[in-house]
């Protein structure tokens, strides 16, 4: 059945036949059958979202329906959720029901917190009181009368975040509200949870909770399932340091203080400020930079700070005592976990990692904005209890799961080394890089003199220099990717104004930007963060992909204490900072050709990756095999020239 829908029937509706994506199909089915749990790493363009949908639904078809349960896929991003619930499942499923796989259609539903939903009740309220303010408010009554027609607040662009925290459902709702038979949030989790229901889609956060709700014997967030897909799951440790945190901040007990204010309990919230107010001198840094902080510090143990914590743990019990039964239970679950973990801090423990974590200072503010921070030390160990001991089979696919074609390292993350039972599967790119794509480094001599020049500013201009020759080699088209925003608008100062196509850059969160480059016909774009991964830029919009540095994870204090396993600085690099490195390079990497059709030429300027260089073998390791390399800058004109069509070029464009 499978190597019928793939050879012949997603052919006759316009998908190409790939053998690798069928071996795929067939080792994730496997995986079904013998309830293992699979690690596949699956070359860009592939199809691998084909690939484990189709085998998922075989399996399914075939399970007995005593047994039968839905599936699970868990992504990390919003942008994959919607196109597998609104393009690959509606596509497949017409096929599917076409020749008589399926009888009905497949049902999917996309399962998130309740925090991003309506309450009807909370809404009626806060539209009355919007009401109230006149037509300065006009903008905002609109946008909550269209919530009176969308239950996902996620699809209310324009809603503040301060009325969204106001019209979301709440974290317990009455199970007597007066409003609870016609709430459509009650009615979307009814039919979330019907038996017509065969596939539940959610990010990886929320099938982690789901899994501690289970873990503690709450409550399951989703319906009981019978199998896993984890795409995207190079992020899957990363969601999951961020659910194990635990954070005490400032900014957190003022949320509090305004809470009690809001149940009327004013001598409590006056107390509680009274406390939090000691706390801020304690954690002050001893030299704070005014400019910026955003950094992450170990945290330390002093009187001052014990004696702060205990005081705060202090009026916290006096308040769930005194208002015990004023207080709403969402409000005395906040304080009790804000007691625990204040406690974590006093007494730090060795299965913790404890950190200190500034945030952005201006001239005007007296004191510095700081989260405490621990993550507990074996987090690949709380995975590894969360989410493989349930003996169901479980699919892990992304494009970066290996380094170098080794999966040890995420292995590790994930908590599947020791003497777990995983399978693995690499499965290549079906895309000729050794046709579409050339690698680019700059002789060592030269790359070395960017980054060991004397003067900081030679340093700065030789490299924009560089950047700039290559663009006009390529005739624009091109795609600058940068492991520091400091470097970055450094760069753009240089390069705005001197090179004849539209330059932008996309600052922190500035995908906005990114939108803008893609709807030109020739720019330049400098990027860096997000644009490292998930970003599609296909045809010729990018035609040359320059990565300034190697992207090697910036230290910080987690990594600094696992470092500590290892005997040596250099066992510590190779195991985990190396191939973390590849992976994100690999990311970078897939920028650069998403379709059969596309071709470009990725510079790589790092010294260190360059012929000669430290990183030269571990960087072609994590690259596909085949790709052409030179060390020459005018090698990419004979190579564009012979790939794209002649109204590509631009005449203004030279090459000195």
């Amino acid at each position: 059945m499978l190597e019928t829908i793939f050879r012949q029937q997603l052919p006759t509706h316009g998908m190409a036949v790939r053998e690798g994506q069928i071996k795929l199909c067939h080792a994730m089915l496997d995986a079904l059958y013998n309830k293992e749990v699979t690690l596949c790493d699956a070359g860009v363009g592939l199809g691998k979202t084909y690939a484990y949908l189709v085998a998922c639904l075989l399996w399914q078809g075939q399970r007995p329906r005593a047994l039968w349960q839905p599936i699970v896929i868990s992504t990390a991003s919003v942008a994959l959720q919607e196109a597998i619930l609104q393009e690959y499942i509606p596509f497949l499923s017409s096929i599917l029901l076409q020749y008589g796989y399926l009888s009905k259609p497949i049902q999917a539903v996309l399962r998130k917190g309740k925090e991003r939903f309506v309450c009807d009740l909370r809404l009626l309220e806060r539209q009355r009181q919007m009401a109230l303010r006149g037509e300065r408010f006009a903008r905002r009554v609109a946008i909550l009368q269209q919530a009176l027609d969308c239950l996902d607040l996620d699809k209310l662009p324009g809603l503040s975040g301060f009325d969204r925290r106001q019209i979301c459902v709440p974290e317990h709702c009455p199970r007597f509200c007066p409003a609870r038979s016609r709430c459509r949030y009650q009615r979307y989790l009814r039919e979330s949870n019907g038996p017509a229901v065969s596939i539940q889609v959610c990010n990886h956060n929320y099938l982690l909770a789901d899994a501690l709700h289970r873990q503690n014997a709450w409550r399951p967030l989703l319906r009981d399932y019978q199998a896993a897909v984890i795409d995207e799951a190079h992020r899957l440790p990363e969601a999951a340091e961020q659910m194990l945190t635990k954070q005490l901040s400032i900014k957190g007990l003022r949320q509090l203080i305004h809470q009690l204010e809001q149940q009327h309990l004013t001598r409590g919230a006056q107390r509680l400020r009274a406390t939090t107010e000691m706390l801020a001198p304690a954690y002050q840094p001893q030299a704070p930079n005014r400019a910026r902080t955003d950094r992450q510090v170990p945290y330390q143990t002093t009187p001052e700070r014990q004696a702060a914590l205990a005081a705060l743990q202090t009026c916290i019990g006096e308040l769930l005592r005194r208002y015990q039964t004023r207080l709403p239970l969402s409000m005395r679950h906040q304080l009790q976990a804000t007691s625990e973990t204040a406690a974590l801090f006093a007494r730090p423990q060795e299965d913790w990692i404890a950190y200190i974590e500034y945030g952005t200072v201006s001239d005007k503010q007296t004191d510095t904005e700081f989260n405490l921070c621990a993550v507990p030390r074996d987090q690949p160990g709380y995975l590894r209890d969360l989410l493989w001991q349930r003996e169901k089979p479980a699919i892990l696919t992304s494009g970066t799961l290996a380094a170098g074609h080794d999966f040890t390292h995420i292995r590790r993350q994930l908590g599947l080394h020791g003497g777990s039972a995983v399978q693995t599967v690499l499965v290549a790119s079906p895309f000729d890089y050794a046709k579409n794509c050339l690698l680019l480094f700059p002789p060592r001599s030269s790359a070395h003199k960017v980054g060991k020049s004397s003067g900081e500013e030679t340093s700065h201009e030789r490299l924009a220099r560089q950047i700039e020759q290559l663009v006009r080699a390529a005739h624009g088209h091109t795609l600058v990717l940068f492991t520091s925003y400091d470097q970055m608008g450094r760069m753009y100062e240089r390069l705005e104004g001197k090179l004849p196509v539209p330059l932008f850059k996309a600052p922190r969160g500035g995908l906005w930007f990114v939108e803008q480059f893609k709807r030109c016909e020739n720019a330049v774009l400098l990027a860096g963060g997000p644009c490292w991964e998930g970003v599609d830029f296909p045809g010729d919009i990018v035609s040359l992909l320059v990565l300034v540095r190697l992207p090697f994870p910036v230290p910080d204090p987690i990594r600094e204490a696992r470092r500590q396993q290892y005997p040596d600085l250099h066992s510590y690099i190779q195991a985990e900072i190396v191939p973390e490195m590849q992976q994100k390079l690999r990311q970078g990497f897939g920028r650069a050709i998403r379709t059969e059709t596309d071709s470009c030429t990725v510079a790589i300027l790092d010294p260190r990756a360059a012929p000669g260089g430290r990183y030269h073998q571990v960087v072609l390791n994590a690259l596909p095999e085949g790709v052409p390399v030179t060390t020459k800058i005018e090698d990419i004109e004979p190579f564009l020239r012979a790939h794209k069509s002649p109204d590509y070029f631009l005449p203004n464009f030279d090459f000195n």
